[in-house]
């Protein structure tokens, strides 16, 4: 099993485990059956049966179909958060590197980048025209398929340039299980309500942090840290870095199930 491990910003190791080859095929041909579907449709009930002028017909079809289907890839992953029909039915998901959710100039790069988008539009028209064809356009998919095999983190050129990476979505680490602390909400009062500036993976740093065994390392790190956090949000306290830490940890808690 491949895993892929993204460090957070506070060095918190949080593994996926990289989408298997098979699966990503049998998305891709969900996907593909998810076109064709579509395209019969839009030619069946909505172009052919109103008898238009052949031209008309011709800027209808691109409006309509041809358009649609190749902006598929980018709008699915954009609009249903990293994933396709194809990529959700098989629990399969685009996240960026850094552990959070793509932003648009990542799907946009990665989609432009994926030579496999032009043979997934085209697909639906040509495979029942002519077997060589889609014998064809299966070639373009062969920088992708050797860039997925030969590096680490399984990933296409599209990936490699927009920093993402395709993850089997069905085994992760939850930011939510590394920070989720158990608070007594009518017994508690926030010490450090600037604390709510801080992300949730900063928070997964902090909780991953205090649980690693005490090593003059670890001490050292912890001091840094808790040093860089007094500056960034400006806190005058004389705690000590490790109680400051978990007093941090729990304010975060308390105050964001507020």
């Amino acid at each position: 099993m491949s895993l892929i491990t993204i460090t957070t910003p506070f060095n918190i190791d949080l593994e996926f485990k990289a989408a298997p080859f098979l699966r990503r095929v049998l998305a891709w041909f969900i996907d593909f059956v998810v076109l064709c579907a579509y395209n019969y449709i839009v030619v069946k009930f909505l172009i052919l049966p109103f008898g238009l002028d052949t031209k008309l017909e011709y800027v209808l079809f691109i409006l309509f179909a041809s358009i649609p289907s190749y902006l598929y890839p980018l709008l699915m992953e954009q609009f249903m958060n990293g994933q396709s029909f194809g990529k959700r039915a098989l629990g399969l998901k685009v996240i960026s590197l850094n552990g959070d959710e793509p932003t648009l100039g990542q799907f946009l790069l990665r989609w432009a980048l994926g030579l496999g988008n032009l043979v997934l539009f085209m697909m639906p028209f040509v495979v029942l025209e002519s077997l060589f064809l889609v014998v064809f356009l299966l070639i373009f998919y062969l920088p992708d398929v050797l860039s997925v095999a030969i590096t680490a983190k399984g990933m296409r050129l599209g990936d490699l340039a927009a920093d993402t990476v395709l993850i089997d979505n069905r085994r992760q680490t939850h930011l939510h299980d590394t920070i989720y602390l158990e608070i007594e909400e009518d017994q508690y009062t926030a010490v450090f309500p600037e604390v709510m500036k801080l992300t949730d993976r900063d928070i997964s740093g902090i909780r991953n942090l205090l649980s690693t065994k005490r090593t003059k390392d670890s001490e050292i790190y912890m001091a840094q840290i808790a040093g860089r956090i007094k500056e960034v949000l400006n806190l005058q306290t004389n705690l000590v870095p490790e109680d400051l830490l978990r007093q941090l940890l729990k304010d975060y808690n308390y105050l964001t199930r507020k």
